[in-house]
């Protein structure tokens, strides 16, 4: 067996090789046994030319144009989406908001552009919301609503102080790759990813940066280990996706984030809340003392993300939870 070199392109904008076995030297074609084989090999080489190339296939399908632009214009129009103003870094056409509020005024909460399909968290339509919220009831020239979601850089205004600081906040937690900022700036606005986002690696100031790759990263099994391999690009949440965000989800079809009713685990969803809420959870990196449920100083309750399912629905044992 020999080592094939194979060179294709992919829609990173790069080529790469890929290393294959050829087949062995086919045997004499004197019988009928010898053209079996023959067909036999030839097949088998197909299958593996096939398997690997669908395999380097990035997360993201479809033309490189769908989401990024070279030149920024096209006949004295901005290529941008969302009514952003570009250019933007690593040539999107409108950044994180602008792919992801392409029209807030619009009813599609999930945009396709040629093979991909876009999440929306920025639209009107009504029950349509995704897992991911909808920053509709809290965007700036909609009537917003502060009290009904996070105030982030580009959708809303950043809130007068203390607000403009995460409540619960303390310095130096544990988060994937270190600590986390040793204080907040009241000037710095959350952002969807980065230092000061929730997405991507927390210890990458640029929002960017921070999720370089992410969506170009086969990310079939979810083990927190990169950006790209956590859940909706949380770094280090573990989880299962459920691929149109829970629009139209079930019972049996649906999110499912890691969950530890003993606090000790640092790839649950509320560990997530907790690099930035720290006070509010009571793992030991994070410095909290009260059960998730209850803030340490009021009477504000949040989303029981570590709630035990031992009581729901008749127990959790073969239940939909116990995966």
């Amino acid at each position: 067996m020999k080592k094939l070199s194979i060179l294709f392109a992919t829609n990173k904008k790069r080529n790469r090789h890929v290393s294959l076995l050829t087949p062995p030297p086919l045997p004499p074609v004197s019988s009928m046994g010898g053209i079996f084989f023959s067909i036999f090999s030839a097949a088998v080489f197909a299958f593996s030319l096939f398997f690997f190339a669908a395999q380097s296939e990035a997360r993201v399908k479809g033309k490189c144009k769908d989401c990024h632009t070279m030149h920024n214009s096209y006949e004295g129009k901005e290529m941008t989406y969302g009514n952003q103003t570009g250019p933007f870094l690593v040539l999107t056409k409108g950044g994180c908001i602008g792919c992801h509020g392409q029209n807030p005024d619009g009813s599609e909460n999930i945009i396709t552009l040629g093979k991909t399909t876009i999440p929306q968290i920025i639209h009107r339509l009504d029950k349509g919301d995704l897992a991911g919220g909808n920053y509709s009831y809290v965007a700036d020239g909609y009537s917003p609503d502060y009290t009904k979601g996070h105030n982030v850089k580009g959708i809303s205004m950043q809130e007068k102080p203390p607000m403009d600081q995460p409540p619960g906040f303390l310095a130096g937690v544990m988060i994937p790759e270190g600590e986390g900022p040793a204080y907040w700036p009241g000037q710095n606005q959350l952002d969807c990813s980065g230092t000061w986002g929730c997405h991507g690696n927390r210890k990458e100031e640029n929002s960017y940066k921070a999720v370089h790759g992410a969506h170009h990263t086969d990310d079939r099994a979810l083990d927190g280990t990169t950006v790209g391999k956590s859940y909706r690009f949380l770094y280090g949440i573990t989880g299962t996706e459920h691929k149109d965000w829970e629009y139209l989800a079930a019972p049996d079809n649906h999110n499912g984030y890691k969950g530890d009713p003993g606090h000790a685990s640092m790839n649950t969803i509320s560990y997530l809340c907790g690099e930035c809420h720290a006070r509010f959870h009571p793992n030991a990196n994070l410095g909290g003392s009260e059960e998730v449920g209850h803030a340490y100083n009021s009477a504000w309750r949040k989303h029981p993300a570590d709630i035990a399912f031992s009581t729901v629905r008749g127990g959790y044992a073969g239940s939909e939870y116990q995966e």
